[in-house]
């Protein structure tokens, strides 16, 4: 087909499909016509999608690996095909943008992120309209904590037409941490949209209606994840956490349970239950729950505190990243609250709203406290506390995810628990992902859209090879 019949064809093609990405890839290595690239509407990447006119057969298989349709690719195998058809520089420009995209998101599973990183900006380079290189460009951002960067990211990915589950979860996730709650319901909102049927997607926008103090509709929420999921642990515990928000402590004392039954190693349950709780029989239930929680992770200092072995000095020594500082203080300042020490309390509570993430539940806390006591005033410094033997140190490994982290965990798709930089929230019980709802998934399609979905497909690449 000589070039002028093909752009009269392609011309043709985006008459009767109406608006669609309109890029193509590259014929295969063998000069045959490789399939019209698309958007996958549930992950967002770009992919070859075989058409009518380019059938299966007529692939090579670094285009196949590349593109990786049915998602049973390794990374590695997948950045390897890639690297493959950028190296062989028979295409230029847009022809071959969809491959650095592709690599620059296999290369970030293989945690490789600074190869990533150069990858997606050659992508952006090359094409300026890949929404799937400003995607992953902005989540390998947002894991380096620079928030701004990825937020910036994916504001254009969602521009240029993104719809991945995951690019609308992971950028409600910054904006809630900016205490910017009704631009993340919108779009933990899309996300439900997307995929309603997300236990992790009702988890994440409940918590953004804690933010707003909308305490019925976080439990409606958190009630709908439990529908979906019944031993998600992290949405029984946070719908705990909104029954504790609202008032309703019989209810809060019965969620917290259930979620220790579900994951009895989780520490937060275990110490929301002791605020909710009273006198020494709530000493002695966090006292025969210690011992199925780590005892060489945070939050282990808070619960020795709480049981009265050691000092808030040395809860504070234990705090070695940000998110655990915060919420240091958050728990020292309620537990001296029940004591009656006031001004203590307060101070430590000021300091809990200054410094976590507004995605944190010690933060919702903290700032509904403050207000009961109407103590909403700048902050005073905290008075050091007294000294007392340290506590043993405890590293960061073992952190629990944010309470919102479109990455909660699902039982169909658990997530090791692990440290992120702000945002994240560490009140979800050990087992599930920081704040990104399980996920959603980051965005590796299993396979290539239904045509009912609207992306359209795009007509086949020219049969003659690009000089």
């Amino acid at each position: 087909m000589t070039y002028r019949n093909w752009l009269l064809a392609f011309c043709g093609g985006l008459a009767l499909l109406g608006p669609a990405y309109g890029q193509t890839a590259a014929p295969d290595a063998a000069g045959e016509a490789a399939p019209a690239l698309s958007l996958d509407s549930m992950h967002g990447l770009i992919l070859p999608r075989v058409t009518p006119t380019a059938p299966q057969s007529q692939q090579s298989p670094e285009a196949e690996r590349c593109a990786n349709a049915d998602g049973k690719v390794a990374a590695a195998a997948r950045a390897e095909a890639c690297g493959k058809l950028i190296e062989s520089g028979r295409w230029k420009g847009e022809e071959i943008a969809w491959a650095y995209s592709n690599r620059c998101f296999a290369l970030k599973k293989m945690g490789q992120a600074d190869k990533a990183l150069a990858d997606c900006d050659k992508a952006i380079e090359l094409d300026g309209k890949n929404a799937v290189a400003f995607q992953v460009r902005g989540m390998i951002l947002q894991d380096r904590g620079d928030s701004d960067r990825a937020r910036a990211d994916f504001d254009k990915a969602v521009e240029l037409g993104g719809k991945n589950p995951a690019l609308f979860s992971d950028r409600g996730n910054l904006l809630l941490a900016a205490g910017e709650a009704d631009k993340a319901i919108a779009d933990y909102s899309a996300v439900i949209d997307i995929e309603g049927k997300s236990a992790s997607a009702f988890v994440a926008r409940g918590g953004a209606w804690l933010a707003k103090g909308e305490w019925d509709k976080a439990l409606a929420d958190y009630s709908r994840a439990i529908e979906l999921a019944p031993n998600n642990a992290f949405a029984i515990f946070n719908r705990g956490v909104a029954y504790q928000l609202k008032g309703d402590k019989a209810d809060a004392i019965a969620a917290f349970k259930q979620a220790l039954k579900v994951d009895p190693k989780s520490a937060y349950p275990a110490l929301w239950l002791f605020l909710a709780q009273s006198g020494g029989e709530a000493k002695a239930e966090l006292k025969s729950r210690a011992a199925k929680v780590s005892q060489t992770a945070w939050p282990w200092p808070v619960v020795r505190y709480d049981l009265g072995e050691i000092a808030a000095a040395q809860v504070l020594a234990g705090a070695n990243a940000p998110g655990d500082k915060c919420e240091a203080h958050f728990y020292i300042g309620a537990e001296l609250l029940g004591k009656n020490a006031r001004d203590e309390a307060v101070a430590h509570l000021r300091e809990a709203v200054e410094t976590c993430p507004k995605n944190f539940i010690e933060y919702f806390r903290a700032a509904a406290t403050l207000k009961a006591l109407g103590a909403e005033t700048p902050k005073p410094a905290v008075s050091p506390a007294k000294a007392e033997p340290a506590a043993p140190e405890a590293p960061a490994a073992d952190k629990a995810p944010a309470i919102l982290d479109l990455k909660a965990k699902e039982p169909e798709q658990a997530k090791e628990p692990e440290k992120t930089a702000e945002p994240a929230k560490s009140a979800e019980p050990e087992g599930a992902k920081a704040v990104e709802p399980a996920p959603p998934a980051a965005p590796e399609p299993p396979k290539a859209a239904p045509a009912e979905t609207g992306t359209g497909a795009a007509p086949a690449a020219p049969t003659e090879e690009k000089k």
